[in-house]
């Protein structure tokens, strides 16, 4: 099935046209604010402005991926067909992995699983023996994840393999669900969301009534992966997904060049023909980071991993992607540099008040007539294209947690290799965990004390 002839869900006619408003208003509002950048300081005027381009640039490609969302109805499985379960595990507590591999080995439909432990503890293949389930060890644990499950692809012959990470269980039915797509040829992978049942984690947010609102990636899992699926470029996530072995196969398996191996093997898999597929229905469960320190690492580890794909796979100038997935590659991207734009707007009003300087030549009444609608269309927009799943106030509350994060998972354009780190999945309460909140809380107080500083220097006169 090619990717224009899918079911899906369209914006709409009214949202489109909100779109259209917003998007005029933007090219209105950008032309505006060239002329008003003050040549008295033209660094601090022209980095703002810089910022407020990439934030246009980001909406748009937010809207072109989620303009169409994928409605997936899944084949029935086909009979008679081999899979291999594979669970990578390195440290992880037993009870844990436990959990996993009696989830997996119950899976309804006929398949294998196999213990990947890059750990070698007598522990795991103990446990492996007691469980009745394949367990494979290596001496050394090179390419990390990656060589981990390219070692298990050696080692076994399923045609199919299924990946869980090993905090995520799956349901009985996940093959049973997820197998049919495969009667197409060209499908390589079918990658289904990350849920979660600790919902008191740092990703989650919950009312009184401990009753589910929000999570942290329910945007991602439940917009942004249905509209990259339209377009053929939906990515495998490293857990909760089965892959075709002949297609991994005719890459070189699991690539092992960055340290996310998920979303470059991805890459390959799409410039070398194959399609993918998102299926939007939550089909395994795992844990959360529970705290912010692990939740910042491995935000740091993605964003570090598609700095690197960004760097070996010529995502933009490659004539193997088709125009749509090199833009919506280009968009998961361009996620990791918010950073540096969330920065420059936290800091610029910290600049302002505490020196008098000026980024912006123009009036506060004519500031506000171009200013507030602009924003207000683009907060707006936002909200319907996310079709209740973005939840702004929310995501900007993310946004200043992990901003310093973004912006350290940047510098990965310029160092060489770098080691994979597991997310710990247990809670850490010492005091080095709260280190990565520093560039946070740095900019909180700072933002406290400019307010009180300029107002007492507004009284003073000065």
């Amino acid at each position: 099935m090619q990717a224009n002839a899918k079911h899906y869900e369209s914006l709409g006619r009214l949202r489109s046209v909100l779109v259209l408003v917003f998007v005029l208003t933007g090219i209105w509002y950008l032309n505006w604010r060239l002329s008003t950048l003050t040549g008295a300081h033209p660094l601090f005027s022209i980095t703002l402005y810089a910022a407020e381009i990439y934030g246009f640039i980001s909406s748009l490609l937010n809207v072109f991926t989620s303009w169409r969302l994928t409605l997936r109805d899944p084949p029935p499985a086909p009979q008679g067909k081999s899979v291999d379960v594979f669970i990578p595990t390195y440290n992880e507590p037993v009870d844990l992995v436990r959990r996993t591999v009696i989830a997996a080995k119950s899976m309804t439909y006929p398949h294998e699983t196999w213990l990947l432990d890059d750990g070698n503890r007598p522990e795991m293949r103990e446990l492996a023996e007691r469980m009745g389930v394949r367990y494979l060890a290596r001496e050394k644990n090179l390419h990390a994840k990656a060589g981990n499950l390219n070692n298990a692809l050696q080692h076994s012959h399923g045609e199919f393999v299924a990946i869980f990470d090993a905090d995520h269980a799956p349901q009985k039915n996940f093959l049973d669900r997820t197998l049919g797509y495969f009667i197409n040829d060209k499908v390589a992978f079918v990658q289904t969301p990350q849920d979660f049942f600790n919902h008191d984690s740092y990703m989650h947010r919950l009312k009184e009534s401990k009753r589910l609102v929000w999570s942290e990636q329910s945007y991602f899992f439940s917009i942004i992966l249905r509209g990259r699926d339209y377009w053929n470029a939906a990515f495998f996530c490293g857990s909760c997904g089965i892959m075709r072995r002949s297609a991994l196969e005719k890459i070189g398996g699991f690539a092992t060049e960055t340290v996310t191996e998920d979303i470059h093997t991805s890459v390959r898999l799409h410039k070398a023909g194959y399609q993918s597929v998102y299926h939007c229905e939550s089909l395994a469960y795992g844990i959360a980071p529970v705290t912010a320190e692990p939740f910042l690492k491995q935000r740091i580890r993605w964003g570090q991993g598609n700095m690197q794909v960004l760097m070996k796979e010529n995502i933009l100038f490659t004539f193997k992607l088709t125009i749509a997935q090199k833009l919506n590659y280009l968009a998961s991207i361009m996620t990791w540099f918010d950073g540096w734009q969330k920065a420059i707007f936290y800091l610029t009003p910290v600049i302002v008040l505490f020196t008098g300087i000026l980024p912006i030549n123009t009036g506060l009444v004519e500031l506000l007539l171009h200013v507030f609608p602009y924003y207000f269309l683009g907060f707006l927009v936002f909200e319907e294209v996310s079709r209740g799943y973005g939840a702004t106030l929310f995501i900007e509350q993310y946004n200043f947690i992990r901003f310093a994060a973004y912006i350290q998972s940047t510098f990965a354009l310029f160092v060489g290799k770098l080691k994979f780190h597991v997310t710990p999945k247990v809670r850490d309460h010492t005091a080095a965990a709260s280190k990565k909140l520093w560039p946070a809380q740095g900019v909180f107080l700072l933002s406290a004390a400019a307010i009180p500083f300029s107002i007492a220097s507004y009284l003073n006169g000065s």
